[in-house]
């Protein structure tokens, strides 16, 4: 490879490490105002795709290079803090699961590919980057093995129930849905009213409103 070449190419990924900082930073803070939105406290996070990055003298070479790039598909949970315990005293639990590219879940779900096989994957014109909202009433279990079932990836929503108290939901937006504060607040809302079909009690503080 040419000098040239190898320099346009180093220029291109400095560029996308400084726009993914800003554009994780942007995510973060989204996050944050949802749960806070319900009145939820974050409980930690979970690396859906791949295997959270090596840290602190551990990890391997032969570790997927998505192992470095965690947040390509992320779980964000949080847990109850003051109000959706009611009178039933029922367990609510909710998380939210960024889902950047589900290029590679539209392909697998017309064939079998590797995770590794990034140019297997749909186009990125084609594929959407997703935000999904999961609550659990008296009940949390993935939707398939590490939250992989392509019901739950290429849904709209969807429910589960264990027992006729014990259930969970799903709703699926795209991320452009989260573009300013206003078109967040009409997702937000949209989720709540979902749940309140359900008689799961998860209410945007009035604040928020």
């Amino acid at each position: 490879m040419q000098a040239n070449g190898i320099n346009e190419i180093l220029l291109e990924v400095r560029k996308s490490y400084r726009v993914l900082f800003e554009y994780q930073k942007r995510i973060l803070d989204l996050v944050d105002y949802i749960g806070k939105s319900y009145n939820l406290k974050y409980d930690g996070g979970y690396s859906k795709f791949s295997n959270t990055s090596p840290r602190n003298g551990g990890g391997s070479l032969d570790s997927w290079a998505w192992d470095w790039l965690n947040m390509y598909y992320y779980e964000f949970h949080f847990k109850n803090k003051d109000i959706l315990n009611d009178k039933n005293n029922d367990t609510i639990y909710f998380s939210l699961f960024i889902l950047n590219d589900d290029g590679y879940f539209q392909a697998k779900n017309e064939q079998n590919i590797e995770r590794t096989s990034v140019s297997k994957f749909v186009d990125v014109e084609k594929s959407k980057s997703k935000l999904i909202f999961v609550v659990g009433k008296n009940y949390w279990d993935s939707w398939g093995k590490n939250w992989d079932d392509l019901n739950f990836i290429l849904k709209d929503h969807d429910v589960k129930q264990k027992s006729e108290n014990e259930y969970m939901i799903f709703k699926s937006f795209s991320l452009e849905c989260f573009e300013n504060e206003d078109h967040a607040k009409k997702s937000i809302l949209e989720f709540e009213k979902l749940c309140q079909e359900y008689n799961i009690k998860i209410n945007i503080e009035p604040k928020i409103q």
